[in-house]
Order: C-alpha cells, then sequence, then structure tokens
C-alpha cells in the first residue's frame, strides 16, 4: 500500500502544496495560491492550509490511507530542529520566529517538518530527479530570490546556524545594489527574478522599447506591481526583444559569477540548476553555465556538471513531501 506525505513549497510569489506517493515521487493532488510580499503569520498559515487542504481533497485519499505527515520548504532561513521559521527577507518582515511546525500539526493532526526551499528541493533532486546518481552537488534556484543547497556524500550540509548554501548572498559586486536582506552587492540582488523585473522597469520608464509594453500588465510600471513572470521574459527573448534579451545575459554572467565561487570552493560534482525563470528561459542558463565553467578555476570547471532540475517546478514539493516522510517516521 503506498504511503502519501503534504509537501509545501512556499516562495516569493506562489504557495504549491501536493501530496506525494513516497515511493515513486508522484503527485497525486496540487493545490496552489499566490503569496504577497506584505503577507503576516496569519496570511501565511491560511495560504498553506488552504492549499494543502486543497491537494489533499483532490487526492482523494481515504482515512486510513492519508498523509503521514507533512513537510514545508520556504525561502528564509528556519531553524529545523523547532520547526521554526526565522525570518525570509521575501516576505514581511513581520513574518520571523513563526512555530509553522507546530501549528501545522494542530492543524492536520500529522508529525510536520520544515527548511529552507532548495535545501528541500535539492533532497526530491537527490531521490526522484537530476542527483540521483551524484554523490557531491550544488542545487541553484532562481526565482523570488536566489537559494542554493549543497549535498555532501549524500548528506545535506546545512551549516552551523542551518544556512548552509545561501549562494544567492554571494557578494558578486562589492558595494553594489541593496539586496532584499539589506546588504549589498550580493547575487540576488543581480540574478533573481526581482532583479531582472526592476532592471526592466526602469528601462521601460526610461523610454526603452520593447515588446513587454504590450506584454506586462500597467500595475507593473508602477511601484508595489509584481514581478514578470517567467513565461513573459521568454516569450520576450524568443521574439529576439533587444533590452529583455541583453537584460537575461546581464543576470546570466552575474549568476555565472556566483556559479564559479561556488565551484572553486565546493568543487562540486554537478550544478543543479532550477527554479520558474531558469525553466522558462533557456538563454539564462546556457549564459550562466558558460560563464561558471570560464570564470571557475579550469581544473574544478572543466569537471563540474551544469544540468537543469530533473523535477521542474515539482522539485520543492516532493523534497517537502519526503521531509514530512522523514518526520513521520515513514
Amino acid at each position: 500500500m503506498a504511503t502519501h506525505a503534504l509537501g509545501v513549497d512556499f516562495g516569493g510569489t506562489k504557495v504549491l502544496a501536493a501530496v506525494v506517493d513516497l515511493e515513486t515521487g508522484k503527485v497525486v493532488g496540487t493545490g496552489k495560491k499566490k503569496t504577497r510580499p506584505d503577507d503576516g503569520p496569519d496570511e501565511l498559515m491560511g495560504r498553506i492550509y488552504e492549499t494543502g487542504e486543497a491537494a489533499i481533497k483532490e487526492a482523494k485519499l481515504g482515512k486510513k490511507d492519508g498523509i503521514v505527515g507533512i513537510g514545508v520548504g520556504i525561502a528564509g532561513q528556519v531553524d529545523a530542529a523547532r520547526g521554526v521559521l526565522v525570518g525570509t527577507p521575501n516576505l514581511s518582515q513581520a513574518t520571523v520566529d513563526l512555530p509553522m511546525a507546530d501549528l501545522l500539526t494542530q492543524r492536520f493532526g500529522v508529525p510536520a517538518a520544515l527548511r529552507n526551499d532548495v535545501q528541500i528541493a535539492a533532497l526530491g533532486e537527490e531521490h526522484f530527479g537530476a542527483g540521483k546518481d551524484a554523490v557531491d552537488f550544488l542545487c541553484v534556484f532562481v526565482g523570488t530570490g536566489v537559494g542554493g543547497a549543497i549535498v555532501r556524500a549524500g548528506q545535506l550540509v546545512t551549516g552551523a546556524a542551518g544556512t548552509a548554501g545561501e549562494i544567492g548572498h554571494l557578494v558578486v559586486d562589492a558595494g553594489g545594489r541593496h539586496c532584499g536582506c539589506g546588504g549589498r552587492g550580493h547575487l540576488e540582488a543581480y540574478a533573481s527574478r526581482t532583479a531582472i523585473t526592476r532592471v526592466l522597469l526602469a528601462e521601460l520608464h526610461r523610454g526603452r522599447s520593447s515588446v513587454l509594453a504590450d506584454l506586462v500588465p500597467r500595475s507593473n510600471e508602477e511601484p508595489g506591481g509584481t514581478a514578470i513572470r517567467s513565461g513573459v521574459l521568454a516569450r520576450a527573448v524568443t521574439s529576439g526583444d533587444e533590452l529583455v534579451t541583453e537584460t537575461i545575459v546581464e543576470a546570466g554572467h552575474y549568476l555565472g559569477l556566483g556559479l564559479a565561487s561556488a565551484i572553486n570552493l565546493l568543487n562540486p560534482q554537478r550544478i543543479i540548476l532550477g527554479g520558474g525563470v531558469i525553466e522558462a528561459v533557456d538563454l539564462l542558463f546556457q549564459v550562466a553555465a558558460s560563464h561558471g565553467r570560464r570564470e571557475a578555476l579550469p581544473v574544478p570547471g572543466r569537471s563540474v556538471e551544469i544540468v537543469k532540475a530533473g523535477l521542474g517546478d515539482n522539485a520543492g514539493v516532493v523534497g517537502a513531501a519526503l521531509l514530512g516522510g522523514r518526520a513521520a517516521g515513514a
């Protein structure tokens, strides 16, 4: 009989929940909602409850065959031992020290666990995706921010405070752009979809010609507008849009610098690139992989494999479900 768990991937623009078969990694039910950067703790937990319940309903599991546990991956710093969200730069700054695991157990009546979203994605990729046959690899996901996770000798490297792998906060331009975390010159301020959006909207405001003028709602041109979606970027690149292509190439260059630093420091067997922008815009992947190898030391640069995530958008929810299964002893 199949064992199922609920996995939740909470990002800067959406929350995706899925009921997953822990033996096969197959998703059998999903729920999805948009998030807002000003979401507080009540709104954050409310969206998780709604999407989780929708996924369980769609999975049509009987009472005896229900989920055994819940895992959550969220873009931020977490205390995994206590199941607490410590803080996140891409959601409300009021959302700190939130006991998410306990709240989920109270709601659903099963054990729950919490980790950083890319650490969770790495777990999914390790078991069912592009990391299955790799002992040492680095996961880098590009979305609202840029996150990373390190797997060494088949084990997730968490670090002393549980934040190891935060490649998005490597400094790639000393004294450069402000990052969402408050620092300057971090990779996330140059290569995330948020950073790409800011550059594009600024250039449109300056009068640059682009197909984005027709593809992006007017609300996106005002402060507080939502990010330009990855699919819109992909369509603009395919159409040969000069502004978007130039911006993606610049973001890929900086992403490559971050990868090169990681290659030199970690000498990984494989780098797995994922996230919405990587999935949609192949140009970003190509430029980042090329620059990463070129700027790294020759020996590790030649030996590293750079590939796309095998689970696509499901990497986070599959990994989170595996974490939920572990929390339940499944």
